[in-house]
């Protein structure tokens, strides 16, 4: 499991305090874009500026074999059970599910998507952006 709660607002050396050292870091167009990975999930970070300096604006964690269920892929980033209510991937009949998700320690509203390949849920992202589909 890696912790992904509150990573949304966090700086670049708050991120490799709570993550360790990046594996690959780049900037491209403004933003930099740092990636983490551990034995089971892969994280990719976009960090933009914020007026007080580059933070975490949205980000990614692939899973390599994916999972049955929300619940289980939520969990798997510390997402569960504020991304409720659970799906099971192999009923979905979209490539993505869309959630808003309580973001508490910035006091706002952010939004989660997580993609279906195969059945199986094998990716989830946060964006720092209130979802504009409801």
């Amino acid at each position: 499991m890696v912790d992904c709660v509150g990573l949304i607002g966090f700086t670049e050396l708050q991120l490799r305090q709570h993550l360790g050292p990046a594996v690959s870091r780049r900037e491209i167009g403004g933003d930099t874009w740092l990636v983490f990975r551990t034995s089971d999930v892969m994280l990719r970070i976009r960090c933009r500026d914020a007026g007080d300096g580059s933070r975490c604006a949205s980000w990614t964690a692939s899973f390599g074999e994916g999972f049955d269920t929300l619940a289980e892929a939520a969990s798997a980033v510390g997402l569960w059970p504020a991304a409720k209510p659970d799906e099971i991937a192999g009923e979905v009949t979209t490539p993505l599910i869309r959630r808003p998700l309580p973001c508490l320690e910035q006091s706002l509203v952010c939004s989660l998507t997580a993609t279906v390949r195969d059945g199986r849920f094998t990716k989830i992202a946060v964006f720092d952006e209130a979802p504009d589909w409801l």
